[in-house]
């Protein structure tokens, strides 16, 4: 179902975000390499070892006061019905992590 939705989408120079079910290599290739896109996607602990060393590289960046390696932060924050809602993003941009 994933791949048909992207396939009507003009995604070039756009960022995809996508919960853990797009956590496929098929998925990830047509959003980067078909549509030139970008994309954020889930990771879950069920990874193996991605996750934790995942957590361990922004640990380590967290340490060195980021310093350790080129990152970026984006943050919203909303409030309605009720509820607040702030979402964050951290990207390590570092190619050699």
């Amino acid at each position: 179902m994933i791949p048909e939705l992207l396939s009507m989408l003009e995604l070039s120079g756009c960022i995809v975000t996508i919960d853990a079910m797009g956590c496929q290599t098929e998925i990830v290739k047509q959003i980067v390499k078909e549509k030139e896109a970008d994309y954020v996607i889930a990771l879950k602990e069920n990874q193996g070892r991605l996750y934790e060393d995942v957590v361990l590289l922004f640990k380590d960046l967290e340490k060195s006061n980021y310093t350790a390696y080129l990152f970026d932060y984006a943050e919203t924050f909303n409030q309605g019905h009720g509820r607040s809602e702030k979402r964050q993003c951290w990207t390590i941009s570092d190619p050699e992590c």
